[in-house]
């Protein structure tokens, strides 16, 4: 079954009212504009969501009914930091996906807990926590714990994550390029380019941030697969 890529994209944080809030729609423009988007997604910002019953009379978060909830289910108590799969597992199997309620479509998660991914411990130097991680197609959170506030840029260092989690949950890179990096279930770019492996922070994200500045947010390659991307759901919308 071919899984739909014409379907409503929708934003989501725990953070309140916060200035780097202006780094998720700048990074969103900035995709659509790469990728030439003629028709873009429904997008629709849930800012911290809570449905109005989101604890029940015993003030036990009910499932599923708000972000404190998502966070709160996939923390790992012993380390103190949000289980990526677990979190990711939830947001891809919640009820919400269903037709007969909300309906297919993409999740963006940016929260202020740290984060870690479980298929990584005990890897190279950076395993012990996670910026971003994705289920393609699906949804993508984002921990800022470890790049918010750091050499003063919050919003450049969130702009760079952003683009590049929603490229990865949109497919990009392919992983059938030869100039892709397969890492289990995450692929990237080995060029120059923000969609390269980022293990280390801040630095790796200095890094990419500067890049992207100064020699553009995506290579060659990974720009006619954003492109490529955006014309299936120009095709699917039609």
């Amino acid at each position: 079954m071919t899984t739909r890529k014409y379907k409503p994209l929708n934003l989501l944080n725990n953070k309140g009212v916060w200035p780097e809030k202006v780094a998720i729609a700048d990074a969103i423009k900035e995709i659509l504009t790469i990728g030439k988007c003629r028709r873009p997604l429904q997008i629709q910002d849930f800012g911290r969501y809570r449905e109005r019953e989101w604890r029940d009379g015993d003030q036990e978060l009910v499932p599923y009914y708000s972000v404190d909830w998502y966070v709160s289910h996939a923390m790992d108590v012993q380390r103190m930091q949000v289980d990526s799969s677990r979190i990711l597992e939830s947001f891809t199997n919640e009820p919400w996906r269903r037709e007969s309620m909300y309906g297919d479509h993409y999740d963006l998660f940016v929260m202020e807990e740290d984060m870690f991914d479980p298929a990584a411990a005990g890897d190279a130097p950076g395993a012990a926590y996670a910026v971003g991680k994705v289920e393609r197609m699906k949804a993508a959170v984002i921990s800022t714990h470890r790049i918010d506030h750091i050499w003063g840029m919050p919003y450049s260092f969130l702009k760079t994550e952003v683009m590049r989690q929603i490229c990865f949950m949109f497919g990009v890179p392919s992983p059938s390029r030869s100039d892709a990096a397969v890492c289990g279930h995450d692929v990237y770019c080995t060029n120059v380019c923000i969609l390269r492996p980022a293990r280390t922070a801040p630095d790796d994200w200095k890094a990419l941030t500067e890049d992207r500045i100064t020699k553009g947010a995506l290579c060659d390659a990974c720009t006619r697969d954003l492109r490529a991307f955006f014309e299936l759901v120009e095709q699917e919308k039609e």
